[in-house]
């Protein structure tokens, strides 16, 4: 079914003429390539600059400035009714008046296919979302999960080379966006349509994506896997957003080859680094909360300053010779769980450290 197209976009900058009367720019001259079949989520804060990226690649926004393509293509110029992509919107925007049939046909008709193919296609995308047997109903008796596969299916009907979502799960309720999210992945990889998806929630990229887009301020910052994402972000604005961190302000002592020294209260570490730092440096040391845990040895002593049991995990807030660190210990039934104002001890080491810039 999938025509397997790139994506690629050329130092794409989109401004706008304010209220004030003044230009802003939302988009700041990114690059960006992805590849055939890949399923890519541009994330990031309200304002960030993803959505208007998103529309620029549909065609509901023209670029002030670079390329866009889509294939070998040049599409910056084209109308969206131009382009070999489909949008799935967060509004579902079904016509209440159709039916469930009707609705994932509508393009179809428009492109004059006979009867027969028309039945034939929608039938076999009604059985991939799971919708087989409810074609007659209306959108209005199916439930929000229900409506939002029938976007999904009017969409993949159309058989475009990319599938943009912008985001499409903001209207379910929790347990439905987690069951949905798992629906998408699995379509998408059936088909292996090239697809961009557009949300602000961390969990729907981390769970979703080959690569993720960390967007800030019309700009990009990284680029990279969820696991690459997590484990080794580029900036402290990354680390902060992608899951919890405690980020350390500190300097690097010494620098030797791919080593460096720093420290934490009165203790020191070493760090292999892949990236260049320089002696006397101020850097941010990130330690994820689970990376630690607590026990009664180890190689630096802590004391507990607060201990909270959060069913799954024990939360807990320590202290290392002035500096604070969040712990999360999971599975807290099976381990021994301190309290507040008792000692113990945590094996710190560089393994669990990731250093960024300041």
């Amino acid at each position: 079914m999938s025509k397997l197209k790139s994506v690629v976009l050329k130092d794409l900058v989109k401004t706008y003429i304010g209220n004030d009367g003044n230009l802003f720019t939302a988009v700041k001259g990114i690059n960006v390539e992805i590849n055939p079949g890949e399923f890519v989520t541009l994330l990031g804060p309200s304002g960030c600059g993803k959505t208007t990226t998103l529309r620029m690649v549909a065609g509901f926004e023209i670029p002030t400035d670079g390329e866009i393509f889509i294939g070998d293509e040049n599409v910056s110029r084209q109308t969206p009714d131009k382009r070999d992509t489909a949008m799935v919107f967060q509004s579902y925007a079904l016509f209440p008046h159709l039916n469930i049939f009707d609705n994932v046909a509508y393009g179809l008709k428009l492109k004059k296919m006979s009867k027969e193919e028309i039945k034939e296609k929608v039938d076999s995308i009604l059985k991939l979302v799971g919708l087989e047997g409810l074609g007659l109903r209306a959108p209005n008796q199916l439930s929000g999960g229900q409506q939002q596969r029938v976007a999904l299916a009017r969409a993949l009907v159309m058989e475009p080379a990319v599938l943009l979502f912008d985001e499409p799960l903001s209207n379910l309720d929790a347990k439905l966006r987690v069951y949905m999210r798992n629906e998408i992945r699995r379509i998408q990889k059936e088909i292996g349509i090239t697809s961009i998806y557009v949300t602000h929630d961390q969990s729907e990229a981390m769970s979703m994506s080959d690569r993720i887009i960390i967007m800030n301020k019309g700009n990009i910052e990284q680029v990279g896997t969820p696991k690459e994402i997590y484990e080794k972000p580029a900036t402290a604005f990354i680390a902060d957003f992608i899951g919890e961190a405690n980020i350390i302000d500190t300097k690097i002592i010494d620098k030797k080859d791919k080593a460096v020294t720093i420290s934490i209260g009165e203790k020191e570490f070493k760090l292999s680094i892949d990236k260049d730092f320089e002696k006397d440096e101020d850097v941010l040391i990130v330690i994820r909360p689970e990376a630690v845990e607590l026990s009664d040895t180890g190689n630096t002593e802590v004391s507990i300053k607060s201990s909270i049991f959060m069913g799954a995990y024990q939360d807990y807030l320590i202290d290392i010779d002035g500096v604070e660190l969040k712990i999360v210990q999971y599975d807290p039934q099976h381990k021994k769980v301190y309290n507040k104002g008792q000692r113990a001890y945590i094996n710190l080491d560089g393994d669990i450290m990731h250093l960024i810039k300041k």
